[in-house]
């Protein structure tokens, strides 16, 4: 391609030494040239979940997702969009969401979740929703006719919550109660700030590669956390506003909460397949 322009600009008379000025800084890829970048698909994910809470004088209380029998994967929508507001710059945000329950899991022992006592027997229903959202604020720091290489930061924000509600159960023939019915909920909303890389590279006109890692430890106030994602996705062009994207994510967040009379913590992952409809403009 850059030799036949090399040709062109000679046949016109013009020094091939003007050239890469010219014509090998301009972007060729529509992502690179058009402001406005939608990501529309699915996120097909399996988590996993720990959550901790303490209250009082009471011992700190561990409960793992696979032991509750959350263990389905789960297919969620996803959207990511980009504006670019410069030729260096340009903002990005994307949200998607987790969401897995359980019903009858019988307890082996008494545990107290979020101030709330079940006894050994109990059956439990447990329900578990994750929203997250991402913005951030990217800088190239290199850009060519097929490359772009982006850092920067901002705000990951998690909505997490997880109830666990208990069935008062009859022990045989004596018709006692075993525990009690309640209903406890733990949730966080924390935004956590995060640091952020992407790259991408397209082959041709039609085809090409993205990939996002994200990583940060800190703690703020009443809050401490950590965050880890991963993001690889290749793309194929049907036109040049419209193509469609197959990809695999990665995420893990670790958010814990000081109370005023104990503390809340969940340690979370989730990793799957993304697949979506692309556009530009």
């Amino acid at each position: 391609m850059r030799s036949r322009q090399k040709q062109i600009f000679r046949a016109l008379g013009v020094s091939v030494a003007c050239i890469p000025a010219y014509v090998n800084a301009q972007p060729s890829h529509s992502y690179l040239t058009n402001d406005h970048f939608v990501y529309a698909g699915i996120y097909y994910q399996e988590g996993e979940l720990s959550a901790k809470s303490s209250r009082g004088e009471s011992d700190p209380v561990n409960i793992e997702s696979d032991g509750l029998g959350v263990d389905d994967p789960y297919i969620s929508g996803m959207v990511d969009y980009h504006y670019r507001f410069s030729e260096r710059w340009k903002i990005s945000a994307s949200v998607y969401r987790f969401t897995d329950g359980a019903s009858g899991q019988r307890l082996n022992e008494d545990i107290t979740w979020e101030g709330r006592e079940f006894s050994a027997g109990v059956a439990l229903d447990v329900d578990w929703k994750i929203d997250t959202y991402i913005v951030d604020a990217m800088y190239s720091i290199k850009r060519t006719e097929n490359l772009e290489l982006a850092v920067g930061g901002g705000l990951h924000a998690v909505d997490a919550e997880l109830t666990l509600s208990g069935e008062v159960a009859i022990d045989g023939s004596a018709g006692n109660q075993v525990g009690a019915g309640e209903t406890a909920r733990g949730s966080l909303l924390v935004p956590l700030p995060n640091l952020r890389a992407t790259g991408f590279y397209a082959f041709n006109d039609q085809w090409s590669l993205q990939g996002t890692v994200g990583w940060l430890s800190l703690g703020i106030d009443e809050y401490e956390g950590a965050f880890k994602y991963f993001h690889l996705r290749t793309q194929y062009q049907i036109s040049d506003k419209v193509g469609v994207s197959l990809g695999y994510q990665l995420a893990a967040v670790d958010v814990e909460e000081e109370l005023r009379l104990g503390f809340r913590r969940f340690d979370m992952s989730f990793e799957g397949v993304t697949a979506a409809l692309t556009f530009t403009f």
